[in-house]
């Protein structure tokens, strides 16, 4: 076995007698063959993107979360998602799975408490107590501790999920509702009923009222991307039924939430959103100040273009209409 080892390792490293020139020859332009090949599909995957997203299976809830909650109804959401097993992911650490076995909030830093003079408690953090699991079989095992600094908080979101792996690689199978909590990084948790994901959404909510920091939630339960020079080539020439509107102008829907102003409205994912209130729609952050300048309780009128038929199922050049909606603003 030894001979044999070492005979292998020296025609590996080309001391050993090569083959004949030919054969050498018929090898290196079978290889030359293969590099070329993936250099050719490599370039056709990059040539030809996806021209218009798929929007998923995922479920993206509108949430109006409750931020009265007393000190012991937290502490009881908490113990609840701990006893349901509920696990999380942590950006920072990709290959690792995380479940939660403790809850709680604790001070912060003194050096960050010394930051907010008149209110340190706003440098309080949710310490959870974790167990990890990495590996491919999650056969690597260890205890941990979290924390989220509740002034990092940006906001939070609620899907639901029908297969959780498919976009978070070590999600846990049947813990199909899913918050995000964006901070310093983003942390995604993972419950097996919507109840407890709800309650776990207002026991934050409601650690930040009490301290007086601000969360920030959809107004609009919508999301959206300037369209790309692709898309506005899909979308084909003015004519019958663009009612003579320019394409490459106005912003592309990608994501609507379920219940929520914008799906109320009736908007749909892969609408182009022209207008706002008459004034033209020119990119992304244009649309953003047009939606922040619609007080709330007051509504909005959009004009929008369609597509009469979804392109993944009918990818050939198809209609499409304009036709107005009311969005109310939150």
């Amino acid at each position: 076995m030894r001979q044999a080892k070492t005979k292998q390792f020296r025609l590996a490293d080309g001391n050993a007698a090569r083959p004949g020139n030919k054969a050498w020859r018929r090898l290196a332009i079978a290889g030359a063959l293969c590099a070329w090949m993936t250099v050719t599909v490599s370039l056709a995957q990059v040539a030809e993107p996806q021209v218009w997203p798929y929007a998923g299976s995922s479920q993206w809830h509108w949430v109006t979360p409750l931020t009265d909650l007393t000190p012991e109804q937290i502490e009881a959401v908490f113990k609840k998602a701990v006893a349901e097993e509920t696990a999380f992911l942590d950006s920072k650490f990709g290959a690792s799975v995380f479940f939660a076995r403790k809850m709680r909030t604790t001070r912060g830093k003194s050096g960050k408490r010394k930051e907010y003079k008149d209110r340190p408690e706003k440098a309080d953090d949710l310490r959870i107590e974790a167990e990890w699991r990495s590996g491919y079989l999650n056969q690597y095992r260890g205890q941990s501790y979290c924390f989220i600094a509740l002034d990092a908080i940006r906001g939070m979101d609620l899907h639901y999920l029908p297969n959780p792996s498919g976009l978070f690689a070590k999600a846990p199978s049947g813990r199909n509702w899913n918050v995000n909590i964006l901070a310093a990084s983003r942390f995604s948790f993972f419950f097996a009923l919507e109840d407890t994901a709800r309650a776990f959404i207002n026991a934050a909510a409601s650690l930040l009222e009490q301290r007086g920091l601000a969360l920030r939630f959809s107004r609009f339960g919508l999301m959206w991307e300037n369209v790309t020079p692709a898309q506005a080539a899909d979308m084909g020439p003015v004519g019958a039924g663009r009612d003579g509107r320019p394409v490459g102008e106005g912003v592309l829907v990608t994501m609507v939430a379920r219940s929520g102003p914008a799906g109320r409205s009736g908007i749909l994912p892969l609408d182009v959103v022209l207008e706002v209130n008459g004034v033209k729609v020119k990119n992304f952050s244009h649309f953003s100040l047009l939606l922040d300048g619609i007080s709330p309780g007051t509504s909005a009128s959009l004009l929008l273009l369609r597509r009469l038929k979804d392109p993944h199922e009918y990818p050939e050049a198809t209609a499409w209409n304009t036709l107005t909606v009311e969005m109310e603003a939150r």
